[in-house]
């Protein structure tokens, strides 16, 4: 298997259009991962909730794949996306944590076939988005999406009828990022719902969101807990996060009935 992020998705659909792109905002979501925002030149740059952006960053030969964790409408409306960057030696995401700055310029291509269209999936759908680690970025991209369009801010799209359940995993509390962006969006929108689960981590706060924190990983009893709410042959499942997790999640999802066809994933390496 190709080591680097241009190798491993060489069978991927990308755009055309390489944008020109200003880093405009930087902040810590968590001592291993920023967030930056940036401001896109090329209006025809677009993308859909899911996909990600190759980043070519002057100065290096490595390019970077990074997950957009902000709505389409975003770019759409302010012509600015976000993308949250874990820490590593990879010359990409090092450059982010250690030299990058307001200001910067990078050129961005748009890729990847793991996405939610709502233009198309708005009929009769609900979701389970299931994360682990920092593959909550293009989950959290989607949610923002149905957000935005429950809004109205997007007037080409009808509101979002579907259910939302997203579950998502990491280490320890301290990782899991957005805590609380998905607090104010579970309360503010009846039918998202979200549940963070910590696998490494014990004497847990009762509540240190309004979104609860259980202390194990996502198996079996909590697939089948979630749909409760969702409708098992409505239902299209995203999941992103480690090779090892999206393997198991999938056979579990389709142990318990779920339509291998509506299993979407995302590796994240």
């Amino acid at each position: 298997m190709a080591s680097d992020h241009l190798g491993r998705t060489a069978e991927n659909t990308r755009l055309e259009v390489i944008s020109l792109a200003t880093v405009i905002g930087i902040r810590d979501e968590s001592k291993t991962v920023k967030s930056l925002s940036l401001k896109v030149q090329d209006e025809r740059l677009t993308f859909k909730s899911g996909q990600w952006v190759d980043m070519f960053i002057p100065g290096l030969e490595t390019v970077g794949g990074f997950s957009m964790c902000s709505s389409p409408i975003k770019l759409k409306q302010e012509q600015v996306l976000d993308l949250a960057v874990k820490y590593s030696k990879h010359p990409p995401a090092y450059w982010v944590h250690t030299k990058c700055k307001e200001g910067d310029t990078v050129d961005i291509r748009v890729g990847g076939d793991f996405y939610f269209d709502p233009m198309y999936n708005n009929k009769d759908v609900d979701l389970l988005l299931i994360a682990g680690g920092v593959g909550i970025n293009p989950l959290y991209s989607i949610v923002n999406e149905i957000v935005d369009i429950n809004k109205g801010d997007y007037s080409n799209h009808n509101k979002f009828s579907g259910r939302v359940t997203l579950l998502y995993s990491a280490q320890t509390k301290k990782e899991l990022i957005f805590q609380e962006q998905l607090s104010d969006i579970q309360e503010n929108n009846e039918n998202i719902r979200c549940q963070f689960h910590v696998t490494r981590e014990d004497n847990l706060p009762i509540e240190i969101t309004k979104i609860p924190i259980v202390g194990k990983r996502i198996d079996e009893d909590v697939l089948v807990q979630c749909f409760d709410w969702l409708r098992k042959s409505n239902t299209l499942v995203y999941i992103c996060g480690p090779f090892t997790m999206l393997e198991d999640m999938e056979n579990t999802l389709i142990k318990i009935g779920i339509n291998e066809t509506n299993i979407k994933y995302e590796k994240w390496w």
